[in-house]
Parts: structure tokens; C-alpha cells; sequence
């Protein structure tokens, strides 16, 4: 297919694509094919829906690109590129709620047996939410997060089980976006209705176990 049947079925203009092309993000060819759709719909995914930068979105196709590729390194690559919460001075991180929060994390995951990398940038987020918790004398978070762990151990296990089932490297890749980004929102959305639902019940005094 020409450049500009690429553009319709993708739905990213000629002039987008051609600064893909620039940009050393899409290859140049005499023609395109179904590689290249599923190319550009992650260049897509991990523009405009992750808000990778574009060095990020260069070293993950880099990735993809290698011989043979590593699902999990890919994958990997993803999730440490997608922006997260939470930033911190050294100085702050030498104060010493940080050095507590840092140890609560590294229990949790050292007590679930998580095989995670510490260069991971969601240990920051959590650290932060820790320290946070703490400056507030807010306990309940840190109450709750093993029962939050529970259910995202099973929600992490199922999506990545998707993920694995997916037929190329760059499908997973862009699953990975979607998932962690659109996921974190449908979570969020989720648990506000949950929490209505749950609230009413207890207003009228029904039980609130399920089943």
C-alpha cells in the first residue's frame, strides 16, 4: 500500500507519518503492509496515549527491532518509559521519611516474593505515596495496601497473560500502553463506583460482604 493508504488506516496523516519517517521512527519503503500499520498504531500509542518522549518511543522500536527479541525487555522498556507520579530532590530523599518509606516498599515486595527492578520508576510513585501518607498522619492507605496488592496481583497476572498471548512484540508493546495507561483511568473510574455502592449499602444498613 502507498503512504497515503497507510495514513487511512491508521488514521495519522501523511504529514505525521512523514515525520515518523524523519524522525527514523518508521523506514521508508516502496511499499507498506500490515507491519506497518501495527508499527505506526504503536508509534501512535506510545505518542499520544503514553506520552513517551520521543527518544523513549525510538529506543523501545530499537528494542522490538532487535534479533530476537525479548518480550519481557520490550515490555519492560515500556513500562519504565511511560511517565509516572512522584518527584524528589536529594535533599528530600535524605530526609528520614523517605528512608522509612523506602524500607515499607522494599518489604512489601521482598513479603509477596515480587521479582521487580529496583530501577523500576513506580518504586518512586510508591515511595512518595508512603512518605505523603506520613506528613499527613494518614494511615488508612498504608492499612489498605496489602489488600490493594492482592487484587492487583491478580489483575498484573491476567493482563500480562493478554500481553504474552499477543502475536508480535510491537501488538504487546502497544497493549502495554493501552493497559497501563487507559487501565490506571478505568481503575480509578471503577473504584469511585464502587465506593458509591458500597457507601449506600451501609447507609441502609444492608450488609456489605459479598457473596
Amino acid at each position: 500500500m502507498p503512504l497515503s493508504e497507510l495514513s487511512r488506516q491508521t488514521g495519522v496523516p501523511v504529514r505525521a507519518l512523514q515525520m515518523y519517517l524523519d524522525m527514523d521512527l518508521l523506514r521508508a519503503e516502496p511499499v507498506y503492509d500490515e507491519r506497518h500499520v501495527r508499527r505506526v498504531t504503536l508509534i501512535r500509542t506510545l505518542l499520544d496515549v503514553g506520552g513517551v518522549p520521543y527518544a523513549a518511543v525510538r529506543e523501545i522500536l530499537r528494542r522490538i527491532d532487535s534479533s530476537p527479541p525479548s518480550l519481557h525487555e520490550v515490555l519492560e522498556t515500556v513500562l519504565y518509559a511511560l511517565p509516572v507520579r512522584g518527584t524528589a530532590s536529594q535533599e528530600e530523599e535524605k530526609q528520614e521519611e523517605w528512608a522509612r518509606a523506602r524500607q515499607h516498599t522494599a518489604r512489601l515486595a521482598e513479603a509477596r516474593n515480587w521479582q521487580v527492578n529496583k530501577e523500576n520508576p513506580a518504586w518512586l510513585t510508591l515511595t512518595q505515596v508512603l512518605v505523603a501518607c506520613e506528613w499527613l498522619e494518614q494511615r488508612d492507605v498504608l492499612r489498605l495496601l496489602d489488600t490493594y496488592a492482592d487484587a492487583l496481583e491478580r489483575i498484573g497476572e491476567a493482563e500480562v497473560a493478554l500481553l504474552r498471548s499477543r502475536p508480535a512484540p510491537d501488538s504487546a508493546a502497544a497493549g502495554m500502553v493501552t493497559s497501563s495507561v487507559l487501565g490506571d483511568v478505568a481503575l480509578s473510574a471503577l473504584r469511585r463506583l464502587i465506593h458509591e455502592h458500597f457507601s449506600n449499602l451501609a447507609e441502609r444498613g444492608e450488609p456489605t460482604q459479598r457473596n
